[in-house]
């Protein structure tokens, strides 16, 4: 059971949340999956998570729409976009939107590790 705190992360590409939760399993979280965002979006309603990971493009919704559905519902949560397109959006919108950091497709362990530390040790 991991110790460091549950995690979500929120992707369209099944391929994307089967390489981030063993990714974070290994380094010791538990890391809860959804392609779904309004699914996220009640997981969140119904359980604290350490940090939230959303794809920003989906066919649903605009991570940083979602995004802010998640921050009204729980304006503390720590929220990292993870997109090989963050490129697409300019830094001012994803702060408005209330993301504190991003996560670049592709990314290594070390690389989500340094982001993890950012997100919840800072």
């Amino acid at each position: 059971m991991a110790e460091k705190g549950i995690i979500l992360v929120v992707d369209n590409e099944s391929d994307q949340l089967d390489m981030m939760k063993e990714i974070l399993g290994r380094i010791g979280f538990d890391a809860k999956t959804t392609d779904n965002p309004q699914q996220a979006l009640e997981m969140v309603e119904k359980q604290a998570f350490s940090l939230v990971i959303i794809d920003l493009i989906m066919p649903e919704i605009d991570g940083t729409e979602l995004c802010e559905q998640i921050k009204r519902v729980r304006p503390a949560v720590s929220v990292y976009a993870f997109s090989g397109h963050a490129h697409l959006y300019s830094p001012e919108r994803l702060e408005r939107a209330g993301f504190d950091g991003t996560i670049n497709k592709p990314a290594t362990m070390e690389e989500i590790k340094a982001a993890l530390s950012r997100a919840m040790y800072a």
